[in-house]
């Protein structure tokens, strides 16, 4: 019961909070059209660009810059300096609201380029400060980086917006690496997975993919498979009940409940990456692209076993009767529990291969001549059929 109760405080306080947003959106937006002339409500000072959302992603690929600025809602009248800093201790309560884990960048790494803007006098935006990205060297693969910057004061009379004061510059350096190209006849099979207890009644499940597509197949039944069991849970593009270039999850099977096949009709493109997910909660089954569900269904309760030795068990690029994928993989695991948007948007490009849950992880820039390790340690090696063929410069996001 305490948990319950925590869980509505939790929900009421994000309740508030938007509300308030909303409040402060609408008062802006008056304050804006009527110059607070005739409105009796007050000036106020904010980072720009945090009206709707007072976080900003940032990708970067080595050192970097961004310019940042304050808006009034109205022009001022004398010169107002308005102080700025660094603030990593608000990094907690972005934390505690997103439900994510960011961290502060590496120290020395970064600096803003002064610690205060002015307004000048009969004008409303502020000059500009940067955030500078000196260097990225001591980046580490898979953890969220975040600098808060924030509004610490002003010497003019117009308060700050509490909901804008900071600004949550999210930090993601590029990474470069290669990928696995399949060429419409190369793939990969587990062969551990077959007959192994540790893969065979999973009660959640997530099994992930990073592809490219060069074409989709265009003779029937128009299937080129990405990951998984034919007949069981498999990941494709393709069949003769959707269009070619049209995701499914063909099988989606919970072990003696049935069977909750599922397909989005939001359409691929050739020649660009794509993240796409497979997630089964224990109640629902649902499709993800890029971290963004497209499709759900309710499933009953139990267990999918991805154990089964059907055409070969568990495969990448490759189901029964062939049905080989045209195009590159990357970033492919299998996790023995469900996934959130959330953690499947962070996790785009790399993730811990301690990460709990974590059954396979195969990154496929790299192997040792046809097997590509598995990076969790738990050696479930995935095996080409051929010679792997790489493909360089390959960048996420």
């Amino acid at each position: 019961m305490k948990t319950k109760n925590v869980w509505i405080n939790h929900k009421t306080s994000d309740i508030m909070k938007r509300v308030n947003h909303i409040i402060s959106l609408f008062f802006i937006l008056l304050l804006f059209l009527t110059g607070c002339e005739d409105t009796g409500y007050p000036d106020i000072i904010l980072i720009t660009g945090t009206e709707e959302s007072n976080t900003l992603n940032f990708s970067i690929e080595g050192p970097a810059s961004m310019g940042i600025t304050v808006t009034a809602s109205d022009v001022v009248p004398a010169d107002t300096r308005v102080d700025l800093g660094v603030d990593p201790a608000l990094i907690a309560g972005l934390n505690e609201q997103t439900g994510k884990n960011y961290v502060i960048l590496p120290d020395g790494s970064y600096n803003l380029s002064a610690g205060n803007v002015v307004i000048h006098a009969g004008t409303h935006v502020s000059d500009q400060v940067s955030l500078n990205i000196t260097s990225t060297d001591d980046f580490e693969e898979g953890v969220n980086y975040c600098v808060p910057v924030t509004i610490n004061g002003t010497n003019g009379s117009m308060p700050v917006l509490e909901s804008s004061r900071t600004v949550f510059i999210l930090v993601r350096k590029t990474i470069i690496t290669r990928a696995a190209d399949l060429k419409k006849r190369n793939y990969f099979t587990v062969p551990s997975f077959v007959d192994n207890p540790d893969v065979a009644a999973l009660p959640a499940l997530t099994m992930e993919c990073r592809v490219y597509v060069n074409s989709f197949h265009s003779s029937n039944p128009y299937i080129s498979s990405i990951i998984g069991i034919e007949e069981r849970f498999l990941l494709r593009f393709g069949d003769v009940s959707i269009a070619r270039d049209e995701i499914m999850l063909a099988g989606g099977e919970v072990a003696g409940a049935g069977k909750y096949q599922l397909a989005a009709t939001e359409k691929f493109s050739t020649g660009k990456w794509y993240h796409v997910a497979a997630v089964y909660t224990g109640s629902s089954m649902a499709l993800y692209i890029d971290g963004r569900m497209v499709t759900q269904t309710e499933a009953a309760q139990g267990v999918v076993d991805m154990s089964w030795d059907y055409a070969g068990g568990f495969h990448i690029g490759y189901s029964a009767d062939g049905r080989k994928l045209d195009g590159y993989v990357s970033e492919a695991r299998l996790w023995s529990k469900a996934l959130t948007a959330s953690q499947l948007q962070e996790s785009l490009c790399y993730v811990d291969p301690t990460s709990q849950g974590l059954i396979a992880y195969w990154r496929f820039n790299g192997a040792e001549g046809r097997n590509v390790t598995d990076l969790t340690g738990h050696g479930h090696t995935a095996v080409a059929w051929e010679d792997i063929a790489w493909v360089e410069g390959v960048r996420c996001p």
